[in-house]
């Protein structure tokens, strides 16, 4: 009888889309939801103010109406007759470009600021909207944030190719180690840092026992100078002393914690950067 129920080759191999676990350039229904939700919480934020203009008058219905006449261009009369909710609309709309989306939320974010100058000094609601946004933004994945009031790219394409290209080589250990960071730093609901970055580091040490038979960065940096490779002394510094960073007990990268209490707890940008960096190392000595 044959058996249906094997592995096939992607699962085997372990391979995983960086594109698909780093958002850029798309909305997914998760992240249009996650920011749906965030007008959601609006009113409730509105009333949770201390200021009083904020309860004696309805903002969030002025908010919207804004967002009708001056980001649509429809007429404001038309919207008062009706009372419309059209930002969350607008996010779930198929037709809409993502772009235009984002371009919603910097509209919503500049009126809410101008409010709370008016109003509250506090920037209460516009902060505590904006730091839902990035919570979220970080939470999934999604390669923007909002930085002074914009919203700012905070992964770039070269970076996701970095990470493609090293997927891409023929090592299998290599391919194995940065598939299970990618999925270690995109696990739900919440990613599992120092295990991507110890996933990200050994793949780099993997290249290095493939490539000189040497087991540490250190040794197979020396090793490869003793083969003619020369690293400028600046990077060659770098690259050591991301590699003890790694090794430093504080961290728990390569050394069990217990639990958060009483060291540095790495997080998603550090797993990040380290799966970009060790990625982009391992491209650069391929080439060399």
């Amino acid at each position: 009888m044959l058996n249906f129920n094997m592995k096939l080759f992607s699962e085997r191999y372990r391979y995983v889309n960086p594109s698909k676990v780093i958002i850029r350039e798309d909305i997914t229904l998760p992240i249009q939801n996650a920011i749906c939700s965030c007008y959601d919480a609006l009113p409730e934020t509105f009333h949770n103010s201390a200021i009083s203009v904020y309860l004696y008058f309805n903002q969030y219905t002025d908010l919207e109406c804004h967002i009708w006449t001056y980001f649509l261009n429809k007429r404001e009369g038309e919207f008062r007759e009706k009372n419309y909710i059209v930002a969350t609309p607008f996010i779930e709309d198929k037709s809409e470009p993502w772009y235009r989306k984002l371009d919603l939320v910097e509209f919503t974010i500049q009126y809410l600021r101008a409010l709370d100058h008016r109003c509250d000094k506090r920037y209460y609601v516009s902060n505590a909207f904006i730091g839902r946004l990035n919570s979220e933004f970080n939470r999934l994945n999604f390669a923007y944030r909002v930085v002074d009031d914009k919203i700012v790219e905070i992964t770039s394409e070269e970076e996701i190719k970095a990470v493609e290209t090293a997927l891409a080589g023929p090592d299998t250990q290599i391919r194995l180690h940065l598939c299970s960071a990618l999925e270690l730093y995109a696990k739900r609901p919440e990613g599992d840092y120092r295990n991507s970055i110890k996933e990200s580091i050994s793949a780099v040490e993997a290249y290095c026992r493939e490539r000189t038979g040497k087991n540490t960065l250190g040794d197979a940096i020396n090793e490869l100078k003793n083969r003619g490779v020369v690293l400028h002394p600046i990077l060659n510094d770098s690259l050591t002393k991301l590699y003890a960073y790694t090794n430093q007990p504080d961290t728990g990268v390569r050394h069990s914690l217990m639990d958060d209490s009483g060291g540095y707890t790495p997080g998603a940008d550090e797993a990040l950067f380290m799966l970009v960096a060790c990625s982009a190392f391992i491209n650069y000595l391929r080439k060399k």
